[in-house]
Parts: structure tokens; sequence; C-alpha cells
């Protein structure tokens, strides 16, 4: 059994509230698109996280780059978003 030392919780608590913001919006983005409720767009960003061995904040931050209009992000991330979303997402 391995313990959790405060440094560590310390470390995980950081990026948990670096990375939740990006994903609620990746959430609401879903659901937006969707019609969905942000449970099933949470299950949705979950699962093509796992398809496609990334992370989900990666992922997360990648999808609302591209839907605000930006091509910045990352090649790969772009191309597993549109293969995913790219009939839901709008054309800029």
């Amino acid at each position: 059994m391995t313990s959790v030392t405060s440094d560590d919780f310390d470390q995980h608590l950081e990026l948990a509230m670096r990375t939740r913001p990006v994903i609620e919006q990746a959430k609401g983005v879903l659901a937006g698109f969707r019609c969905a409720t942000p449970e099933q767009a949470f299950t949705e960003l979950v699962r093509v996280s796992q398809t496609y061995n990334v992370k989900l904040n990666m992922l997360a931050e990648a999808l609302v780059t591209v839907v605000g209009g930006h091509r910045e992000a990352d090649p790969g991330l772009v191309e597993i978003i549109d293969q995913e979303w790219g009939g839901l997402l709008p054309r800029c």
C-alpha cells in the first residue's frame, strides 16, 4: 500500500484546479452540439480520451481551441477532434 504525502496531494490539487475549467468548457461545447447532459458530454470526452490514449485535459483544451476557430492545437489532437466531432464543429 502506498501512502500519499502532502506534497503529492498538493500537486494533484494544483493540477485539478488548472485542468478543471477547460474540461468544463469542453463538456459545455459537447453538451451544446449534442443536445446532451453534462454527464453525457463528460462520458463522451472520457471515451475519446481513452480510445486514442490521450490525456483528458489535453483533449478538452484542443477541443475548446478548435471550436474557438483556432487551429494552433496539437495537429494529432486536431485530427482526433475532426474524426470524432468534425461534422458537428463550425468551419471558420
